[in-house]
């Protein structure tokens, strides 16, 4: 694999045209999430919270210990 000093600025400018780098990006919209997966999203935090509660605690009974 070369470097991209190897190269000569026409080709990276045809590799940047050929692979459409110049272009706009499209827009980014927000989707609306469907009920369970609003519900799968919410059972993630829950459960990473749990997780922090856990590994806190966990973490506090072993200094102590």
């Amino acid at each position: 694999m070369k470097d991209l000093n190897e190269y000569t600025p026409e080709q990276v400018q045809a590799l940047l045209a050929e692979e459409g780098w110049h272009d706009e990006l499209p827009p980014v919209h927000r989707l609306q999430l469907t009920p369970w997966q609003q519900w799968v999203f919410w059972g993630l935090r829950i459960y990473v919270v749990v997780m922090c509660v856990i590994v806190l605690w966990a973490f506090s009974t072993g200094v102590h210990a």
